[in-house]
């Protein structure tokens, strides 16, 4: 193979040579991307050992009809498995532990402070029998043989005690608020991702498990078990279901509640929608299928090129026929040449994705570039550029060996394939715009959608609101949260404050309200927020009809909304006004009424609500500030609860957000999908004009004596400029009427995850046909704007 002659031929075509790197390397790099997301997300426990014994509880409730689960169990069953299931091999609970901060003291006396925002696990010896740590120091028989010891993976312990060995760490003292640790072992870190995601790890505590309520799951107990043989797994579901009905008959006989334990297998934990933080498959096969787009569009787009190039290189594919050249040479000339440029293209895309990851690092798993994954993304990379080199070179070569010597000779045009009447050239173009059009719809109605979801009034004002998370545990945590309140009120730049469950949110507690009517006792299980006496003035809800809670008001009164009340039979605010519910067994009064506000996020809908009145500071663990309504003013305000949070909570981190910070991040998946599909969009308009300028760019080489002829005729600039894009834009509408029924069906799936939603107006689906075709235009333009102001008699010199 000449592949001199190859880089002749590709300099001689540089413009278009250059649009197939481009185009390629950007196809390239995003399949790159999308590779290493899914490429992560699907290796997630799979190189467990024997990962098909290992099983997580998981714990479902059916509620009135309603069916819920998360991986939380009660406490109080690992005990049960660990003594009464002896088809379970190994019983590992995982208890979520909290503290306000860990202290170590240095060699030099003075002390290191960091925060305890990590996943610290309170556990037994069968954890590590279940995860295969590689150990640095220490051992997993003796390393939580007693409940003041802590093992360390090697992250944390190198950021503990820097440049320090490992087996020179054992024995030095942690300070977990005012409790103190020795290190017994440090452990290496899992070099595969896993679910085991624990740092540190205590020994886990009686009082931990044997609580006798199995009414009441918490997500911060967790429980593992490895099975001896999996067939037994119906006879542990059986157990497991048939105990929690023994525990549970008395606390759930009043209420309509069942609820059994799904064991679910390690392999398949990450993707499980009742597992804390799992991952949506669907939006996984989502990022398949755009990568598998984008690079489509940059094949077709190299297909296009090269099929519109073959016309001039007809007469030179003629003539080495002539001299005996066959048709397999023609075919590995024109392989070695796409792969030249896809290698190439290659090279290119590295330093895209590279970027693009360091813009975007937000929207990649946290722990994605933790693990090595060289080895498949070479294969990975191999396997895509043979693909690419096959599937665009077909076509192509096709054309190529089509080339009869009697055609050149007489100068008609090479061979076309066709799908019907229309040629296979046309119809690449059309589904690239298709594609491109689908994005630019999407980017417009999930743009307009998540304008919606901030927008809609939700019931209470959510402006100038700062919140603050308080101090739970130690010295801190001990403290009053209404002196910490008072002290803020005397600063004239904070207008109310609150504390307690923001309205809107997942803070809650969860219980029924009865109401004792004509007609038997009425029941509505609601989300109950704990408030203290100012929240309603804070938050701007609206009363209905009663007046605001008071601290008198802890252990007799209620705020119920709109739904609350209608649920309970009352047919209107005034007649519910004073009566008496039962909560949990205690009598209340109905002290007032506010119009309904949005308790979760409006993927939701409003739902019945209820405000209790609090003193109790582990009720009220958040606390909301009130600024005034100028924002030059605010700076100076968080700079004043700053200097209060120091002195009031030295030992606790300040950390603010405001509230409409907070609701935005409730969306944060609907969020991240937006920015992918807004930069999928882009990326599809770029590949599909970087075609378009290669095509007007032949186009207008080929048709040089027609435009001079023209223009000697009288035809105008925007005469030639219709001329020569015309054929495009019919192109570009067929692929707007094609993609606008897919995007309207498509938008509507996608719109029925909200409760509350735009409407799909018409011009959603005009105004980015518009603007498709207005880039299309301008990109044309660009390259036909230099022929149609040629001087004719250039044009007709060269013919």
């Amino acid at each position: 193979m000449n592949f001199k002659h190859i880089l002749r031929k590709l300099w001689k075509n540089k413009l278009f040579t250059l649009l197939n790197i481009l185009g390629l390397s950007i196809g390239i790099s995003a399949c790159m991307i999308v590779f290493k997301i899914v490429n992560y997300e699907f290796s997630v426990d799979q190189k467990h050992p024997n990962k098909e014994l290992i099983y997580k509880l998981i714990s479902n409730i059916t509620f009135e009809g309603k069916a819920s689960g998360f991986d939380g169990v009660p406490s109080s069953t690992w005990d049960y498995v660990q003594n009464n299931l002896p088809q379970v091999e190994l019983t590992v609970p995982l208890f979520n532990m909290y503290y306000d901060g860990i202290t170590i003291k240095k060699a030099d006396d003075s002390k290191a402070e960091f925060s305890s925002d990590i996943n610290i696990y309170a556990t037994n010896k069968s954890y590590f029998e279940l995860v295969p740590y590689t150990w640095l120091a220490g051992n997993k028989q003796a390393a939580l043989n007693a409940p003041n010891q802590v093992v360390l993976t090697e992250s944390r312990a190198k950021l503990y005690f820097p440049n320090v060995q490992p087996t020179d760490i054992i024995g030095r003292e942690i300070n977990y608020d005012d409790k103190v640790f020795a290190v017994s072992g440090v452990v290496k870190d899992l070099d595969y991702p896993s679910s085991f995601q624990g740092v540190e790890f205590i020994q886990v505590q009686d009082a931990q498990w044997k609580e006798e309520s199995w009414s009441s799951s918490s997500s911060n107990n967790q429980l593992f078990i490895k099975l001896k043989d999996p067939n037994q797994l119906p006879i542990i579901k059986e157990n497991l279901k048939l105990k929690l009905e023994e525990m549970t008959k008395v606390a759930w006989k009043d209420y309509d509640i069942t609820g059994y334990f799904e064991p679910v297998n390690l392999s398949e934990l990450h993707f499980h929608p009742n597992i804390n933080n799992h991952t949506d498959k669907k939006i996984v096969y989502g990022m398949i299928g755009i990568g598998i787009f984008l690079l489509l569009l940059a094949s077709i787009n190299y297909i296009n090129l090269s099929t519109a190039l073959i016309p001039s290189r007809a007469k030179e594919i003629g003539i080495r026929k002539t001299l005996g050249q066959r048709n397999g040479r023609v075919t590995l000339e024109f392989i070695s040449e796409t792969f030249l440029i896809t290698g190439t293209a290659l090279l290119l895309s590295w330093p895209l994705s590279i970027l693009f990851e360091h813009f975007f690092k937000d929207y990649f798993p946290g722990q994605i570039n933790d693990y090595d994954y060289l080895g498949t993304t070479v294969i990975f990379l191999l396997l895509l550029i043979l693909g690419i080199t096959i599937l665009s070179s077909l076509y192509p070569t096709y054309l190529s060996n089509k080339v009869q010597i009697i055609d050149v000779l007489k100068s008609n045009k090479t061979g076309k394939l066709s799908i019907g009447s229309i040629s296979l050239r046309k119809a690449l173009i059309v589904f690239q715009f298709v594609i491109a059009q689908l994005f630019v719809i999407a980017t417009v109605v999930i743009g307009f959608q998540l304008k919606h979801l901030m927008s809609t009034d939700l019931g209470f004002d959510k402006q100038a609101l700062i919140t603050l998370d308080l101090p739970y545990k130690g010295v801190d945590g001990k403290k009053d949260p209404y002196s910490f309140k008072k002290l803020l009120l005397k600063h004239p730049e904070i207008n109310s404050t609150s504390l307690g469950h923001f309205p809107l949110s997942s803070d809650h507690w969860g219980n029924n309200v009865e109401f004792a009517s004509d007609t038997g006792i009425v029941k509505v299980n609601m989300p109950f927020k704990m408030v203290d006496d100012t929240y309603m003035e804070t938050y701007g809800l609206k009363l209905m009809a009663g007046r605001a809670l008071t601290l008198a008001d802890t252990s007799t009164g209620i705020i119920l909304n709109e739904k609350a009340i209608s649920g309970l039979g009352f047919k209107s605010p005034q007649t519910a006004l004073g009566q008496t519910v039962t909560v949990s067994g205690e009598q209340r009064q109905i002290t007032g009424i506010v119009k309904n506000f949005h308790t979760k996020n409006l993927h939701m809908q409003l739902e019945a609500a209820a405000f209790l009145p609090s003193i109790n500071r582990g009720s009220l663990g958040r606390i909301a500030i009130k600024l005034n309504s100028d924002p030059k003013s605010w700076n100076k305000a968080i700079e004043t609860i700053q200097k209060e949070w120091q002195i009031f909570y030295p030992n606790s981190e300040f950390n603010y957000k405001f509230y409409d910070e907070r609701i935005k991040n409730l969306y944060e998946q609907d969020y991240r999908f937006s920015n992918i599909i807004n930069l999928s969009s882009i990326i599809t308009i770029l590949i599909s004009c970087l075609g378009l300028i290669g095509l007007v760019t032949i186009n207008t080489a080929q048709r040089t004596k027609e435009i001079g002829i023209r223009k000697v005729l009288g035809s105008t600039v925007s005469g030639i400029l219709g001329l020569l894009s015309k054929d495009y834009i019919k192109l570009i509408f067929i692929s707007i009427v094609v993609a606008t029924p897919i995007a309207w069906w498509a938008m509507n799936k996608w719109l029925e995850n909200f409760a509350f939603k735009i409407n799909l107006s018409w011009w959603l689906f005009i105004v980015p046909a518009v603007v498709t075709i207005i880039i299309a235009l301008f990109t044309m333009s660009l390259m036909s704007i230099k022929a149609a102001k040629a001087n004719p008699v250039d044009s007709l010199r060269d013919e």
